[in-house]
């Protein structure tokens, strides 16, 4: 599962996630930066987290081609930028680099939650690393180092980058082109009122892709079936969000199932949860609600652009 910026709370989790080390060989991502290097239609995935004197920064590159800053602003990466982070990576030798910095093995019982105050990973279409520094070890001059290159790099540009004030804007952005395909993240889950009655199922768009699966509370959950995207979808999906005024919609609302819709654009986010005991969304609301879970219940759909 991708997600478009990290918290560092999260890292430790996202590690474990993370493919086996024995998946990507250093020279199998040296040869796939090389190519994105000299492709610029070669997507690629480029996250930094960091928490570097006294403060935390992150950056999340989507396709090579969007930057997200901190999870607050967008920028339009140029040909140039690419290049430069590119080459940042290469030149220090980053697919050589070891997957964890700063860990000291612990007895069983003296094991404490693992502490990451850094991180930097990259993915080139099926090749991925990811290598951190353990907050308590050790420093690696040579992962931190990297890490305030890129970071160093973008930050500049971010500060004219584009932002959301509230969801409402970010979603008015999405339709105009402003803001990327890329920003836009929702979670529908619809599970059945009782266990073993029924599967329901998991619907995600993020950085660009649109997965669904199938999942039945206890017993099995279905594999994910990935697609890019297409604009027209993201036409569908914004257009029935925006139709809902999903962003006036409470927290809480009526649904014969059970629901969980989360969105966000950027750092504005928001999500309603729907259960057969809740109320009734008062005036148009609960039309609007329905409506609006029709509509994403088509998705991901094959549509004409």
């Amino acid at each position: 599962m991708k997600t478009l910026v990290t918290p560092l709370a999260a890292v430790a989790w996202l590690i474990m996630q993370s493919a086996p080390a024995s998946a990507t060989t250093p020279d199998g991502l040296a040869a796939g930066l090389a190519a994105v290097r000299a492709d610029t239609d070669i997507p690629f995935q480029l996250q930094v987290d960091c928490t570097d004197r006294g403060r935390q920064r992150s950056l999340h590159v989507i396709d090579g081609t969007v930057a997200v800053w901190g999870n607050e602003r967008q920028v339009r990466l140029s040909a140039e930028n690419r290049s430069a982070l590119i080459d940042m990576l290469v030149d220090a030798d980053f697919p050589h680099f070891a997957a964890r910095y700063g860990e000291t093995p612990k007895a069983d019982k003296q094991e404490a939650p693992l502490r990451v105050s850094c991180r930097i990973h990259v993915a080139v279409q099926d090749l991925q690393k990811s290598s951190v520094q353990v907050l308590d070890g050790e420093q690696s001059e040579q992962l931190l180092g990297l890490a305030r290159r890129l970071l160093d790099y973008i930050e500049p540009l971010a500060a004219a980058g584009v932002t959301a004030a509230n969801l409402e804007d970010g979603l008015a952005k999405l339709a105009d082109g402003t803001l990327q395909p890329a920003v836009l993240g929702l979670r529908l889950v619809t599970l059945p009122t009782k266990v073993g009655n029924g599967s329901g199922a998991i619907l995600r768009i993020e950085g660009g892709q649109v997965t669904k699966q199938d999942y039945a509370p206890g017993q099995a959950i279905g594999p994910e079936r990935v697609r890019e995207l297409a604009d027209c979808q993201l036409r569908d999906v914004v257009s029935a969000l925006r139709g809902a005024r999903f962003w006036e919609l409470p927290v809480n609302v009526y649904a014969d199932a059970v629901i969980e819709l989360e969105v966000s654009v950027l750092s504005q986010r928001k999500t309603v949860i729907a259960r057969p005991t809740f109320n009734r969304a008062p005036g148009d609301g609960q039309a609007a609600f329905a409506d609006l879970l029709t509509r994403l219940a088509g998705q991901p759909s094959a549509c004409d652009e």
